[in-house]
């Protein structure tokens, strides 16, 4: 009967493949920067924090365009905003809370941590 060490090598296998690497080290997600996201109304106004991600090129694997960057949005300032990019899924900041979003790069500012 093998059954019992079928178990624990499936287990450590489907572990090291979880996209969530607890050291911090994912090359997706180790070099972020807290940023704050602006959007253009009279003058920018700042409508979420989250953090950026310059290495990333794509989001749910569709090309970013020219000028955006990948930006995680962590804390919504002004749910009712319109995003600047918006998707068929989302189209306020509010709705924008935990996902990745394409942003226009020009209204990101860093933030120091």
């Amino acid at each position: 009967s093998h059954e019992p060490e079928v178990g624990p090598s499936v287990a450590r296998v489907s572990t090291n493949e979880c996209c969530v690497d607890p050291s911090g080290n994912d090359p997706d997600t180790g070099d972020s920067k807290k940023c704050g996201l602006y959007i253009e109304e009279n003058s920018p106004c700042l409508v979420a924090l989250g953090r950026l991600y310059e290495g990333s090129a794509t989001i749910h694997n569709i090309p970013l365009g020219g000028d955006q960057i990948k930006v995680g949005v962590e804390e919504v300032q002004d749910a009712d905003a319109r995003i600047p990019v918006p998707t068929e899924e989302v189209q306020l900041v509010g709705q924008t809370l935990n996902t990745f979003i394409a942003w226009p790069t020009h209204l990101v500012k860093h933030l120091s941590e």
